[in-house]
C-alpha cells in the first residue's frame, strides 16, 4: 500500500508503540493494587466524549487516574494537542470528582509554554525527549531524525520500522520508558495506596465563582480555612434580598 506521508505515518506508529508501552507497564502495577485500568471513552456532564488512553478505576468503577500519551515532532503542533489535553482532562475532572490525578506522558518536542499551560490545568507532565526516541530507534535500524523537507529518509525508515517484529516493538517501547517508568509507577502507587482523605495534604485551593451575569471569578488560597473564610465573607457582605428580609 502506498503511503502519501511516510513521516506522518511513522510518527503515528511510534506514538502507538509508546502508548502501548505505558499501558503494558502500568496495568499490572495498577491491578496488583486492586484497581482496574484500560483505554476508555469517557463522557463529561454535558455528554461530550473523550477517548482516554488509560483510565484507572477503583472497585466501585469510579475513575481515579487518567493517563494520556502524546507524541509530536514539531513544536508548531504544540498548541492544538496541548489544548485538547487541557480541555478533555479539565472537563472530565469537573464531572468526575473521584479523579485524583491527571498524567500526560509527552514524547517529542514540546515547548515550555505548552507544558506550562497543561500544568496550569493540573496535569502532571512526564517527558520522553525526542533525542531518546532517536537513540532507541537507531539501534533497530530506524533513522528518526531528518530535516522537515526530507522525504527519502522517512520513507526508508518506515520500511525498516514495518519489518520489526512485535517483540522488537515491545522492547523499543520499554526502552522509550527507561528513564521515567519508575516515576510513573511510584506516583500511581502513592495515589492508589493512600486514603481518600485529602484535607491534610491540600497545598493550594482554587475556587471559581460564577455570578448571575455568567461571570467567572477565580480565587486562589494557600489553605482550606482561607478559602472558607473568603466564601463566608462574601456571604456576609451580600445584601439580603427582599424575600430573605421577610
Amino acid at each position: 500500500m502506498t503511503v502519501s506521508n511516510s513521516a506522518s505515518a511513522l510518527g503515528e506508529k511510534v506514538g502507538h508503540v509508546l502508548e502501548a508501552a505505558v499501558a503494558r507497564n502500568m496495568i499490572p502495577v495498577i491491578q496488583n493494587l486492586g484497581f482496574d485500568a484500560g483505554p476508555e471513552q469517557m463522557a463529561n456532564g454535558s455528554n461530550n466524549k473523550y477517548s482516554i488512553d488509560l483510565v484507572v478505576r477503583d472497585k466501585n468503577k469510579r475513575p481515579v487516574i487518567l493517563f494520556e500519551t502524546k507524541y509530536i515532532r514539531y513544536k508548531k503542533h504544540n498548541r492544538d494537542k496541548a489544548s485538547w489535553l487541557c480541555t478533555a482532562h479539565y472537563n472530565l475532572k469537573k464531572s468526575h470528582h473521584s479523579i485524583r490525578k491527571l498524567t500526560a506522558v509527552l514524547a517529542g518536542n514540546w515547548s515550555e509554554p505548552s507544558q506550562e499551560m497543561m500544568r496550569s490545568f493540573g496535569i502532571e507532565i512526564v517527558m520522553v525527549p525526542f533525542a531518546k526516541l532517536v537513540e532507541v530507534l537507531r539501534r533497530y535500524g530506524v533513522e528518526f531524525d531528518w530535516g522537515e523537507k526530507d522525504r527519502d529518509t522517512p520513507a526508508r525508515s518506515l520500511v525498516a520500522f514495518d519489518r520489526l517484529s512485535k517483540a522488537e516493538l515491545n522492547r523499543i517501547g520499554d526502552m522509550f520508558l527507561d528513564d521515567i517508568i519508575e516515576k510513573l509507577r511510584r506516583d500511581a502507587k502513592s495515589i492508589l495506596q493512600d486514603d481518600t482523605s485529602i484535607d491534610r495534604r491540600v497545598s493550594h485551593v482554587e475556587v471559581v465563582l460564577r455570578t448571575e451575569l455568567n461571570e467567572s471569578i477565580l480565587y486562589e488560597f494557600d489553605s482550606v480555612p482561607d478559602a472558607i473564610a473568603k466564601l463566608a465573607s462574601l456571604t456576609l457582605d451580600r445584601p439580603m434580598s427582599n424575600n430573605e428580609l421577610k
